[in-house]
């Protein structure tokens, strides 16, 4: 027998969703003041803080603003300066279609040497295997200003090639380079063409909205 005076009954431990009425039940009257002062001073201490924590993300917030805005900024003259127009001459062309290719030879020429000296600067990778062109916009009908007596301005979409890509049993043969925008006067023999910033990320997108391709070039 148990001594006289001593409660013999046993409370068996409950599982974990009945643990902490469990716990309660067993603590001390001092014990339950503590716990109820404690969940009271954090209620306090959460109203207290509020304001501050509230302020400090605010704060966060107008810094990756401001952070952003300045990459925006930054990025914007970066593609500004890339874009920035190159200008060549050669011999008019007028309506003569062998001229026409000569000088939209020369063009291409032109932009496989500005690649090719950026590329050993370090801005992009090469070497610069040779450059493709094409009437710009893409049309499915009708010849292109290159074959066109009948246009005197040709504006033309180009690649810095510096690989190709091979054709597969599913996919057809491509190209991978740099891509430029040219505008040839073949009544002049002017011409004038613009590296285009590629698209790296969701910034980049943003910022090429914000800056068009220069009209000398062929917008």
């Amino acid at each position: 027998m148990a001594p006289l005076g001593v409660d013999d009954r046993h409370e068996p431990l409950p599982g974990l969703a009945g643990l902490p009425a469990y716990v309660w039940r067993r603590l001390p009257r001092a014990g339950r003041i503590a716990v109820v002062l404690a969940a009271v001073g954090a209620v306090v201490l959460a109203v207290l803080l509020a304001p501050t924590i509230q302020e400090s993300k605010k704060e966060r917030a107008d810094q990756d603003a401001r952070d952003a805005a300045r990459a925006k900024v930054e990025l914007i003259a970066g593609i500004k300066r890339a874009q920035r127009p190159r200008f060549g001459h050669g011999a008019a062309a007028g309506s003569d279609l062998g001229a026409r290719g000569t000088l939209m030879a020369a063009t291409a020429d032109s932009i496989r040497a500005d690649a090719s000296k950026r590329a050993a600067a370090g801005e992009f990778n090469g070497p610069i295997k040779r450059v493709e062109c094409q009437p710009y916009p893409r049309s499915a009908t009708g010849p292109g200003a290159l074959d066109d007596p009948a246009q005197r301005v040709g504006r033309f979409s180009c690649i810095a090639v510096t690989s190709d890509i091979p054709a597969t049993s599913g996919n057809r043969a491509g190209i991978v380079g740099h891509p430029y925008r040219a505008r040839v006067d073949f009544g002049t023999g002017r011409y004038a063409f613009c590296k285009i910033r590629g698209r790296p990320g969701e910034l980049a997108v943003q910022a090429r909205k914000s800056v068009a391709v220069p009209r000398v070039c062929g917008g």
